[in-house]
Formats: structure tokens, C-alpha cells, sequence
């Protein structure tokens, strides 16, 4: 069949208009933008920056491990040459359920943070950083949320963020998992399940244990994880994810001694047999 110019300007504006709506819905559902700290060119060479993504009401992105379903938060930075960033620094993320489905992720707003390096007497004074993120949104359905942002900053002036900017920065440092030496933990493989055991001096007064591996796809993912309290340590039994293909070596994930979140920890130990 033969298409005239003006079946074919109408299939083109069908394609743009469906396009153009896409990207409206998506960016009403959430949003993402580049953000620094304060910071003072004569006292700092790290600089805390991050993504910060606000989403709708009931809608939730996924944590690095996002549980049974989902994909995980990526972002990929772009620097100038001679400048490094950190990886990505992930706060304590929440739970999300839906009959037998376990998943971890953000809610509302989440500032997924970083460190940016610079050298002294670095040559530039402005810098162009730029964060590719890749990322999945779900309420009853899933939609993809990928989105580059930039930003330029002039390196060589004090900066100032706003104060809700700086407040984000300060709660999210809060809410990422501490490295504590005090707190005892080991690892033993019994049949398929694991027996991860933590003992300290802040374990006698916590209420819980539970643990979040970073890596998806190793541990059943369970609300009510299968614990004992012993008089002066916890025993975790971690059971094997239904569709795992490799048996693990190692525990790396987080830890949280209480129901509420407020206190975790990352660990990272091998598995004894």
C-alpha cells in the first residue's frame, strides 16, 4: 500500500505524541536530580553528593538487593579526568510485601549518596559530574525509571546547598549501615542453610536480629526470619533462596538489631563447612 505525506505525518505524530506522553507519566511518578553539599574549596577535597529521587505516594524503588522481584538501583557516574567518585553509598532500605513476595527498597524520597575526590590544586575550576541512573518503580505495576542527570560546579568558591538540601545529607549519613569491630559474628554452613551467630556488647539489649544480604538471589527472603535469642547472642538460621544455583562462601549484607531499623551494621565473613 502506498502512504501519502499525510498518513505518514499522522503515524509520526502518533509515535511522538505516545512518546512525549510516556515520559510526562514517568516524570510525574518520580523524579531525580543531581545534588552536592555544602562545601569550602580550602577545607574539603570530598565532597558528599548524591542522587536524590522523590517518588508518588504507594510507589517504591528498589534497594542494591531488591528482594524477589524488581532489579536493583544502578547509577553510573561520569567525572572529569583526574577526579574519582565513590560507590554508591546505599541507606537502610525498607520492606515491601505482597502475599509470599519480600522486597527491599525506598519510598517517598531517597538520597542515594557518594563521595566525589578531588586532587589539590586541581587545574579546573568548574566540573560537569553527570549520573546515569537505571532503575525500576512499582505501586500494582512496574514502570523503568531511567534518567541522566548533571550538574556544574564551580570547585573553586565555597558552596552553599540549600538547607533542606544539607538536612538530606546529614539524616541520610544516619541511616547508613556502620562498620562496628565490637559486634562478634561467624558463619557456618549446616546441609543448606547457614548459621550466622553475633554476639557484643550492644547484642544484650536488642530486641532482634535480622540480616539483608546484598546480593539477590542467595537467601530466602523472609518478614519473619528465623532467629533465636540466647543469653548472650543471636542465632540466625539463613535458608537458601528456592531458585539459588551457586552455594555461598561468604555473608556481605547488613545486620539490624532492632525491628525499627535504627540500628545496622555491615558485615562481610566467610562461611565455614
Amino acid at each position: 500500500m502506498k502512504l501519502n505525506i499525510t498518513t505518514i505525518q499522522l503515524f509520526v505524530f502518533i509515535v511522538l505524541a505516545s512518546t512525549i506522553y510516556s515520559f510526562a507519566q514517568q516524570k510525574s511518578l518520580a523524579e531525580a536530580r543531581l545534588v552536592v553539599d555544602s562545601f569550602s574549596p580550602k577545607k574539603d577535597s570530598v565532597l558528599s553528593f548524591g542522587v536524590l529521587i522523590s517518588l508518588k505516594n504507594d510507589w517504591h524503588i528498589y534497594w542494591r538487593n531488591p528482594g524477589d522481584s524488581g532489579m536493583p538501583t544502578d547509577i553510573e557516574f561520569s567525572v572529569p579526568d583526574g577526579i574519582t567518585a565513590s560507590e554508591i553509598k546505599f541507606p537502610v532500605p525498607e520492606t515491601f510485601t505482597a502475599d509470599e513476595i519480600v522486597n527491599y527498597g525506598y519510598s517517598h524520597q531517597v538520597l542515594l549518596m557518594s563521595e566525589l575526590f578531588i586532587p589539590k590544586d586541581y587545574p579546573q575550576k568548574e566540573i560537569f559530574i553527570s549520573a546515569k541512573l537505571t532503575s525500576l518503580i512499582c505501586k500494582e505495576l512496574c514502570k523503568a525509571f531511567d534518567t541522566t542527570v548533571t550538574i556544574k560546579l564551580d570547585i573553586s568558591k565555597n558552596y552553599l546547598a540549600e538547607a533542606k538540601v544539607s538536612d538530606l545529607f546529614e539524616s541520610t549519613k544516619n541511616l547508613l549501615p556502620k562498620k562496628n569491630q565490637s559486634i562478634k559474628t561467624s558463619a557456618v554452613s549446616k546441609s543448606d542453610s547457614v548459621y550466622l551467630k553475633v554476639s557484643g556488647n550492644e547484642i544484650t539489649t536488642a530486641s532482634n536480629l535480622k540480616y539483608f544480604s546484598y546480593e539477590a538471589g542467595v537467601f530466602r527472603n523472609s518478614v519473619n526470619q528465623n532467629v533465636i535469642k540466647k543469653e548472650n547472642c543471636f542465632e540466625l538460621i539463613l535458608e537458601p533462596d528456592p531458585f539459588r544455583i551457586k552455594k555461598p562462601t561468604e555473608i556481605n549484607g547488613i545486620i539490624f538489631l532492632n525491628d525499627d531499623h535504627t540500628k545496622a551494621y555491615e558485615i562481610k565473613l566467610p562461611i565455614a563447612n
